[in-house]
């Protein structure tokens, strides 16, 4: 009898441990980093986007030749900002890495018949702020009073350079690339590096940058709240774009 118990007592424990385990799994690739450049739907393909009311404004304010210089704005139904920091909650007792996402992205980029940015255009894409959302309401509390949005409700980069582009690569596959410029955070300019992987195909340029950077560089301090036990001083920032050839 005692070996029956003994045994189903393993038993019970062992299904616990692996029901943890796969729930700890499943917990963290919800909050993997993104490694690929968004897909692009088929749709999209030979379709001309109608731009957005940012696009247009900096079409307007923009000096752009039109003989070699494409405009690409920035789809927002197909785009998105995301930011990731490592933490450890009280409730899980190990590190976990936070996600809070949103689809709020605008922008435009001006290519050049190469299929590089024109030096001569500012390409930019601007993430509202106040959309971010994550798996936790308290986070959420936390985030907008750290970024304080009520008085800078949105970051903006505008490109200044970009490294590693290869004219020579087909339509269609992937480049690597670096891409310099301004970043507009929490009332901070700064100068930062997107890793960059884009794929241009016909009239669609799909795009995933990443870049890690300090919250003291833009002179705000890690979010916490009531659960968190310890968090990262840096956050690591992804922003997936799908851009359209506008009209």
């Amino acid at each position: 009898m005692a070996r029956v118990m003994l045994a189903g007592t393993a038993s019970i424990v062992l299904a616990v441990i692996a029901a943890a385990a796969g729930w700890w799994v499943l917990m963290r690739a919800d909050a993997q980093l993104a490694t690929e450049s968004p897909e692009i739907p088929a749709a999209l393909l030979n379709a001309t986007a109608t731009p957005s009311a940012e696009a247009t404004e900096a079409a307007a304010t923009t000096e752009v030749s039109t003989d070699s210089v494409l405009t690409f704005a920035v789809n927002s139904d197909l785009s998105e900002a995301a930011y990731f920091v490592n933490e450890e909650l009280a409730t899980l007792g190990v590190p976990s890495t936070a996600k809070g996402t949103t689809n709020q992205v605008s922008g435009t980029l001006y290519v050049t018949a190469d299929g590089s940015l024109a030096a001569d255009a500012a390409s930019q894409f601007v993430v509202d702020l106040t959309g971010l959302t994550s798996d936790e309401s308290k986070r959420d509390e936390r985030v907008q009073e750290t970024l304080e949005t009520s008085q800078y409700p949105t970051a903006t980069f505008t490109a200044t350079g970009v490294t590693g582009y290869d004219a020579g690569l087909p339509e269609g596959e992937e480049q690597v690339l670096q891409l310099t410029g301004i970043l507009d955070l929490h009332g901070v300019q700064k100068e930062v590096t997107w890793e960059v992987k884009a794929v241009r195909q016909e009239n669609v340029i799909s795009a995933l940058a990443t870049v890690t950077v300090a919250f003291a560089d833009f002179n705000m301090t890690a979010p916490t709240f009531a659960q968190i036990v310890s968090i990262d001083d840096k956050a690591t920032l992804q922003v997936q774009l799908i851009a359209q050839a506008a009209a």
